[in-house]
């Protein structure tokens, strides 16, 4: 080969290099979804299939888009919502393309019969958070924790209606929201938020075959020595949508993605609850670092959740079958 060859085939590969970095740089895409790594799939006319129905599901997703294209569009991006309603994976992901911030939102995880309608909101707004909830993060998105955190600090009280709670808020929970929050419309939030996070919870319970039920009387009390961006076990997620939902916060003021205190609830912001929990969270060094899950009182698994436990057993052994 020529030397005028080899100039011209390095150059090319230099450009093929650089075009390849920026093709890379413009599809971030998280490798991990809403759930642990799962198998599961539930078509359309699967016979087991519950959950809420094709209306609900683009109702909650219209409520998305309503509320956060303009959002997002105020922070540069476009929000693209791909409404895969006929896809039978029981999942949701965040992808940022060519300023497109993309969510992935299957019809097979509304399908699963531990899915509510406020409990397939809170997942969206948990995909939304990963484009815009900022601290802390991993690479461009906000971390599983923190997309949690975000999705009952800020989003679902966007998107869910201030209406009275449509099923039974768990006593201690009911408690938590009653003395926090003075005004009928702030209690109303929160129980909707505790009937989100009870029904994600019962998903992650089901998927990762827990024996345990989660509860909002038993929060987890360890504390992590690092940040820990992968999803956290069922029991740190509850109790982090939980305090997302208590905390007091202003709704009006933005989260930052390099400051802990903005729009959030810290002991540094002098708050006592709403806090992101040291299951998963470490604070900065100037941040207190004592634990901060909440005490509460161990409580009696409601009857709503035994029956619901029986329908996930009932799920899982006819999917079994089927080789699923």
């Amino acid at each position: 080969m020529t030397k005028k060859a080899l100039k011209a085939a390095f150059a090319a590969g230099t450009v093929l290099s650089l075009a390849l970095a920026v093709y890379a740089d413009s599809h971030r895409m998280l490798c991990t979804g809403f759930l642990p790594e799962n198998d599961l799939k539930i078509e359309v006319d699967d016979v087991n299939a519950a959950g809420i129905e094709q209306g609900r599901f683009e109702d909650v997703l219209d409520r998305i888009q309503q509320v956060y294209e303009p959002i997002v569009a105020a922070k540069g991006g476009k929000l693209v919502i791909k409404r895969l309603w006929d896809n039978p994976t029981v999942n949701a992901s965040a992808q940022q393309s060519g300023g497109k911030f993309i969510i992935n939102m299957y019809g097979g995880l509304a399908r699963h019969p531990a899915i509510t309608e406020e409990g397939f909101a809170l997942v969206a707004c948990h995909e939304m958070g990963h484009h815009i909830g900022g601290y802390p993060k991993m690479s461009w998105a906000t971390n599983e924790g923190g997309s949690d955190y975000f999705a009952t600090l800020k989003c679902l009280r966007l998107i869910l209606p201030s209406k009275a709670p449509s099923g039974t808020v768990d006593p201690v929970a009911g408690r938590g929201c009653d003395q926090q929050f003075g005004d009928e419309a702030s209690r109303n939030q929160c129980g909707n938020n505790a009937l989100a996070g009870q029904s994600v919870a019962f998903l992650f319970q089901a998927l990762r075959g827990g024996q345990t039920p989660p509860t909002f009387g038993t929060p987890d009390n360890s504390v992590s020595d690092r940040m820990d961006n992968a999803h956290p076990d069922t029991q740190c997620r509850l109790d982090t949508y939980f305090q997302g939902a208590l905390c007091t916060a202003p709704l009006s003021q933005d989260v930052s993605n390099d400051d802990p205190t903005a729009g959030a609830c810290t002991r540094k912001g002098g708050y006592e609850l709403g806090l992101r929990p040291r299951c998963w969270y470490k604070p900065p060094a100037d941040e207190p670092t004592q634990n901060e899950a909440p005490s509460m009182a161990a409580k009696p698994v409601l009857p709503e959740a035994q029956a619901l436990g029986r329908r996930l057993d009932a799920l899982k052994a006819a999917l079994s079958g089927r080789g699923v």
